[in-house]
């Protein structure tokens, strides 16, 4: 997918702007505060109906407007034309349309425009708690299989349900109980099944990744699915845990309690890995989530968003990068960075149509 035009009113600190962009290479250049991960986080917004950061969506809305719209005109590899917009009112739901044809639910439009985001919040991959892990499959994932995320959106708000019985001062309801635990079990089952067939699909790309990142450092590394159900059969462990789950208020078992473990030389990231390290870890799992939304036969090359990723990185790892996203495997791509040097060495790098913006105070010009 190619975004061809991209129009921001009152997202954050942008009032307004219009922005005709290149279809393979766009810069976004400034200093820190000045709105560059903003136009980034309007274009994700328009991928999956929400915000990178800000779950509430009012908190979006520019402090002294009362709505925001977010509009982009893409074209696909055919050569169709798809206008997507996201409109935002305070104390109003959100409304996203494709060609003026509203949705009934985001979750119906995830997967439509298929995007990667890597930012130095993903850093949280390495030191943040499971459900971080989770989110990364999960996203993966519901780009390409709608039906794993309808099994996901089902099980979580029965996972609510039971959490929601379980903490009830007074007895539950056990058949009540029993239904909801068939439900998620037969959910559990398809999440699990989609994960193990991510896992097994993503980490050779990742590890050939990691290695021409890191031109071939003598680092082995690898990725593992550590799943509840190597447990067994999910409905049977949720039956014999009520009276435990009881007294804690909350489920136990379930893909809920999944998570990855992200190893180097046999041992954890977090623990043995060095910030340069860590920091390349989780930028081949970004890149190769590209490359496997690519592999997925729809036809559709995910958009590229890279927020100021090249900080605390040595320049050996540096020109890799560059010299990877470069390259044909990509297709359009978005950048922002504080160094210009940064983006000099990636555009001198690069033989491809770019153009440059600069981002002072929400006024995006280029």
């Amino acid at each position: 997918m190619i975004l061809e035009q991209l129009s921001i009113l009152n997202y954050k600190n942008i009032e307004q702007a219009e922005l005709s962009l290149s279809p393979n290479v766009n810069c976004f250049i400034g200093a820190n505060g000045m709105g560059k991960t903003n136009v980034l986080d309007a274009i994700y917004f328009l991928s999956f109906g929400k915000s990178a950061g800000n779950q509430t969506d009012s908190y979006n809305i520019r402090h002294e407007a009362d709505f925001l719209m977010v509009q982009g005109r893409y074209r696909n590899e055919i050569g169709e034309e798809d206008v997507i917009s996201c409109g935002v009112k305070r104390g109003q739901r959100k409304r996203i349309r494709r060609n003026d044809k509203e949705y009934k639910r985001v979750s119906e439009h995830v997967g439509v425009v298929p995007l990667v985001l890597i930012s130095p919040t993903d850093s949280l991959l390495i030191i943040g708690g499971s459900e971080e892990r989770r989110k990364f499959m999960d996203i993966v994932i519901s780009q390409s299989n709608p039906a794993y995320l309808e099994a996901l959106i089902r099980y979580n708000k029965t996972l609510q349900q039971r959490n929601a019985l379980l903490k009830q001062e007074d007895e539950a309801d056990w058949n009540v109980c029993s239904v909801l635990e068939e439900l998620m079990a037969a959910d559990a089952e398809r999440i699990y099944a989609a994960r193990q067939d991510m896992v097994e699909a993503f980490c050779p790309i990742f590890k050939t990744l990691y290695a021409r990142l890191c031109n071939q450092a003598r680092e082995e590394v690898d990725i593992l699915y550590k799943s509840h159900h190597e447990r067994g059969n999910l409905l049977p462990l949720l039956q014999q845990g009520r009276e435990r789950e009881r007294i804690v208020g909350y489920t136990l078992h379930g893909p809920h309690k999944d998570d990855l473990e992200l190893l180097m030389n046999g041992h954890s990231v977090r623990r043995e890995g060095s910030q340069g390290q860590s920091k390349t870890f989780f930028i081949a799992m970004k890149l190769a989530q590209f490359l496997y939304l690519k592999s997925q036969g729809r036809q559709r090359t995910p958009l590229l968003l890279l927020d100021d990723i090249f900080d605390k990185l040595d320049a050996g790892r540096v020109a890799c990068i560059v010299d990877y996203v470069g390259g044909d495997d990509f297709g359009q791509i978005f950048i922002t960075d504080t160094n210009r040097e940064h983006l000099d060495s990636i555009l001198s790098a690069t033989t491809r149509d770019y153009r440059l913006f600069t981002v002072e105070a929400g006024r995006v010009e280029g």
